[in-house]
């Protein structure tokens, strides 16, 4: 009976530590020109944590100039994707601009998302970054295969900026 009694306690204790033992969560990283962490008063936890709000994902502004895609030849975790998301609503109405090349707007873990300036329009392509992450939500929520995420589409409203979850590793 001593052996059994010891054996529980030695299981439950290992079960406590393990489970106590704190989440980490991966850094949430702004593209270049984008602001802070700090500056929003966040940390990457909050964006992790955060739940995203809601969209109406049928919205019919969507750029009849590009067809949204999923891909698989380029993947990310679609929590990581979320995390990049939540970043991009929480800087709503700023500009998020892309030169005449290409630009990342955020990282976490795996995942990259970025713009590209589809018809080199002027020099930059521009919406605000809460359109930007509309397209980033349509990607993980018609492109999770197993928890994985990767496909472009159009910001909303604009055919002219397109948006894209690649994995960190690809681009």
């Amino acid at each position: 009976m001593f052996a059994f009694t010891s054996l529980f306690a030695f299981v439950a204790t290992t079960i406590t530590i393990v489970h106590s033992s704190p989440t980490v969560y991966p850094d949430v990283i702004p593209g270049p020109g984008f602001p802070s962490l700090e500056s929003l008063n966040l940390t990457s936890k909050d964006l992790y944590t955060m739940k995203p709000p809601t969209f109406d994902l049928s919205l019919t502004s969507r750029s009849a100039e590009y067809d949204a895609n999923c891909f698989t030849f380029t993947t990310a975790d679609v929590d990581n994707t979320i995390a990049c998301f939540n970043y991009l609503v929480s800087i709503g109405n700023n500009a998020c601009t892309v030169p005449a090349d290409n630009i990342a707007f955020c990282r976490a873990g795996d995942a990259a998302i970025g713009g590209s300036n589809l018809h080199q329009t002027s020099g930059a392509a521009s919406s605000a970054c809460k359109d930007v992450a509309t397209a980033v939500q349509w990607i993980f929520t018609n492109c999770n295969v197993g928890g994985r995420v990767g496909g472009a589409d159009a910001a909303y409203g604009n055919g002219d900026l397109v948006v894209g979850v690649y994995n960190t590793n690809w681009i």
